[in-house]
């Protein structure tokens, strides 16, 4: 997906990935409303604390292709905007459970289209398919929901992360590297 350059020790090389971070008690809400859906126990939810909306996942990439990221991430003007989360569905090919808005608002196509852009000049090569504004709140269910309408759960957008993805056997932990502040394109 992305170019990873060349390791110099043999240290693991990052995963990193853009994201939109909700407040945590946005996150324990959707905690909260995935419980009700998963009532068995048998699939495990996402833990509140490692609930997002990924903008654009890089990969494992290296130091040269960070900087790169960053300087387009800095360069980024996109105003500060509401997202309603207000749909929950399953993806039945992978079982994901989501939730996300009914309709992706202008300002975070926006923002995806710009990331996007700005990291095809460090070598980023973005998704085919369109952009799914979700936020993922466990995997592999079986059989999948269809897609409903919830209670809308507004969530002010004012900033975006990188983040760095660290896997373990049973679990991931996700630790933001450094933030950006949307303002007006005039700033």
């Amino acid at each position: 997906m992305t170019p990873a350059d060349t390791p110099s020790s043999t240290a693991p090389i990052p995963r990193l990935f853009f994201a939109l971070w909700p407040p945590i008690e946005l996150s324990q809400e959707l905690y909260r409303l995935a419980g009700n859906v998963l009532r068995d126990g048998s699939v495990r939810r996402v833990v509140p604390e490692n609930i997002h909306l990924t903008l654009a996942l890089l990969g494992s990439v290296g130091a040269s292709f960070r900087g790169c990221a960053e300087q387009t991430a800095s360069a980024v003007r996109v105003e500060p905007f509401m997202l309603a989360l207000e749909q929950m569905g399953c993806w039945p090919k992978s079982g994901i459970l989501w939730v996300g808005p009914g309709q992706s608002p202008e300002p975070l196509s926006g923002l995806v289209q710009v990331l996007n852009t700005g990291l095809g000049a460090c070598g980023y090569r973005a998704e085919k398919r369109p952009y799914a504004a979700h936020l993922t709140l466990s995997r592999k269910l079986r059989p999948c929901v269809p897609s409903y309408s919830i209670e809308r759960h507004p969530w002010e957008i004012n900033q975006f992360h990188l983040v760095q993805s660290h896997t373990f056997a049973d679990s991931a932990h996700y630790q933001i590297l450094r933030s950006w502040p949307l303002n007006s394109p005039a700033a």
